[in-house]
């Protein structure tokens, strides 16, 4: 989960090294498979609010026992991984993330709701209405734009003499994803350097999630009230799409650095 920063920016720290799990049997434990269906049903819960409190004999409960049964499983071959592949494995991982926001094609016809007057407007309806406005934008931004870097996101390394190993600073600034969204950076983000390797790569991408939008209000019932648009700032030696890289650092003799040679996407080169 990243970590929130600043309001609209998380980080996060993407490890790509291999570590074994030591503990783990091969056999399905009662109380890690039912810790597992508790995360992923909580997990259901922040993405899908409408779907809460569902009983034991629910498809979608069975289904999501399935899962943990599944995440058991790779939890005990993740030591097993080899560094390439664990690489892999993230980016499967993320990229089956993104289905359920995929995008339409550049051909696919667009279909926005028709209102009248005394039309039931229910969730659907309005979703589907900010779908069809959303992905014109999109795609306005992928045909005019382009993805990159519009302005500002440098990235610089500040060392320090402590054992921290000093922090990696993004400057604010603005971005397109070669989706089509458009990532804000408000306010200068630090991120610690990676722990191993020596190259890394920065990046930030698009992300959205549940919450509400204002937790002090009063009369509101509890639960989620709104979904905010964020952006996640990341080090890590997996470059994970759809995040867009800003800088490649490298470590010589021990010290992070940006790599002069690398030249981050930039927005307006669109292609025929």
């Amino acid at each position: 989960m990243p970590e929130y920063l600043y309001p609209g920016v998380y980080v996060e720290e993407v490890d790509a090294h291999v570590h074994r799990i030591p503990g783990v049997s091969t056999s399905i434990d009662s109380v890690l498979l039912e810790s597992l269906v508790a995360e992923i049903r909580k997990t259901v819960a922040s993405q899908v609010p409408e779907w809460t409190d569902s009983p034991e004999t629910d498809p979608g409960v069975t289904l999501l026992e399935l899962f943990a049964w599944l995440s058991e499983n790779l939890l005990y071959r993740a030591g097993e991984i080899p560094k390439r592949g664990q690489t892999a494995a993230l980016r499967a991982a993320l990229a089956l993330s993104t289905l359920g926001h995929a995008r339409a094609t550049a051909c696919a016809i667009l279909t926005r709701p028709y209102f009248f007057t005394g039309q039931l407007l229910d969730a659907a309806t309005l979703r589907a209405e900010q779908d069809y406005q959303r992905e014109k934008l999109r795609r306005h931004n992928r045909r005019l734009h382009g993805f990159g870097v519009v302005s500002g996101l440098g990235v610089r390394v500040e060392t320090s003499s402590d054992a921290d190993g000093g922090r990696i600073i993004v400057d604010p600034g603005y971005a397109i994803d070669d989706c089509g969204e458009e990532i804000a950076v408000c306010a200068s983000a630090a991120l610690a350097p990676p722990s191993g390797g020596n190259e890394a790569f920065v990046s930030v991408r698009f992300w959205e999630h549940s919450c509400r939008q204002d937790p002090h209000s009063e009369g509101h019932r509890p639960g989620v009230t709104g979904v905010e648009a964020a952006c996640v700032s990341s080090v890590g030696q997996a470059l994970l799409p759809p995040a867009l890289a800003l800088a490649r650092l490298i470590r010589a003799d021990g010290v992070w650095g940006v790599d002069p040679a690398f030249v981050p996407p930039r927005a307006g080169s669109v292609t025929a």
